[in-house]
């Protein structure tokens, strides 16, 4: 058997699992475009290596969001257990860096032992952005002696429906002649979702509207949310279903996503996945981002949040087309995986035999 370019297909030992229901589609998504083109992918540590095998690690941080210190503890010794038997079996152990830390804090003294260690058992590890290299060699410089490559993340398309505008409107109590603001994706201090709130509370526009989506573990960030809204302001702080996010999608005019710190966003890709505009905070990724999709859809912004720079983003957001997320979609960010693993394990098994041939003509020259 091979892959559509002719290539033999990889078996991808994957951390977390890859039937693991998450909330964020975007593993699913790239495990399903991965089997589409013949790769086996297995969670990590329920197959044996064989001659084809490559480890690929998702969110080490992600079992220290656990509330119980004896499961986290299990769940992380589990993954440094069999990331340590690929080692020893010659297996390429991947990495792709969505965070560069967790963005919770929690459990700080296995958060340090963790961002000391992991990244001393990788071969190769994959960042979503270019510019996200050097931040990346910066907060693990092991790294900058491993090999890498960018690899875009994947559009949100194949999950999103396209609900009718005016229909998706009604069902969250918004007229036609309402400018809609949305804010999508889960509400976390560091995202700045309360600036948004103030910013529209403090427009005199009557028409403007905002809608937050997405769930919210924070009472703290709940209460202030809560307290600084106006009538224009519609909370919605709880998971949504698909549907639910289509509409808030299908509504807005723009989407606004100031985050006060971010290295990687599903959510700005969620929000243009669904052809709509996003203003955010300017940093490095966003810019890279923006200059690729194309003039206006992703504007970003310095300084306070205001009414005046919600305003001037509603009336420059492009009326026609669509983003350009070419690169984006999801044939072509798995066959970047795969291109990615396949020459790793060529070096991985190259280096035994190096290592096989010097100790050989050493022997012979004694």
């Amino acid at each position: 058997m091979t892959t559509p370019d002719g290539a033999r297909p990889l078996t991808i030992h994957l951390q977390p699992s890859p039937d693991r229901p998450m909330v964020n589609p975007y593993l699913s998504l790239l495990v399903g475009a991965l089997r589409e083109q013949g790769h086996d992918v297995v969670h990590l540590g329920t197959r044996p290596f064989d001659d084809r095998s490559v480890v690929h690690v998702h969110w080490p941080e992600m079992p220290l969001h656990s509330p119980r210190t004896g499961y986290a503890l299990k769940r992380l010794a589990r993954t440094y257990v069999h990331v340590l038997r690929a080692r020893r079996a010659h297996v390429p152990v991947v990495w792709t860096l969505h965070n560069l830390r967790a963005h919770d804090g929690s459990r700080p003294l296995l958060q340090r032992l963790l961002w000391q260690t992991f990244p001393r058992l990788v071969d190769g590890w994959i960042s979503l952005s270019a510019t996200g290299v050097a931040q990346v060699e910066d907060a693990f410089p092991v790294l900058a002696r491993a090999p890498h490559r960018v690899v875009a993340h994947g559009t949100y398309e194949p999950v999103l429906g396209r609900p009718d505008r005016a229909a998706a409107r009604a069902r969250l109590g918004l007229d036609a002649g309402h400018a809609v603001l949305a804010a999508v994706g889960r509400i976390k201090p560091y995202k700045g979702v309360e600036d948004l709130v103030a910013a529209v509370v403090a427009s005199p526009d009557p028409s403007l509207r905002l809608v937050v989506a997405g769930g919210c573990d924070d009472p703290g960030l709940r209460r202030t949310l809560s307290e600084l809204a106006d009538h224009r302001v519609t909370l919605l702080l709880q998971e949504l279903p698909q549907e639910g996010v289509d509409d808030v999608l299908a509504a807005a005019d723009l989407t606004v996503l100031p985050f006060r710190s971010v290295f990687n966003s599903g959510s700005v890709l969620l929000c243009l996945s669904a052809g709509r505009p996003v203003l955010a905070r300017r940093t490095a990724v966003f810019e890279e981002l923006g200059a690729e999709v194309g003039p206006g859809w992703l504007r970003t912004f310095e300084g306070p949040l205001t009414p005046e720079v919600l305003h001037a983003a509603l009336e420059a957001r492009p009326r026609r087309g669509g983003p350009d997320l070419t690169r984006h979609r999801w044939e072509t960010v798995a066959r970047d995986h795969a291109d990615f693993a396949t020459g790793l394990l060529a070096r991985r098994r190259a280096q035994p035999q190096a290592r096989s041939l010097s100790t050989t003509s050493s022997e012979r020259a004694r």
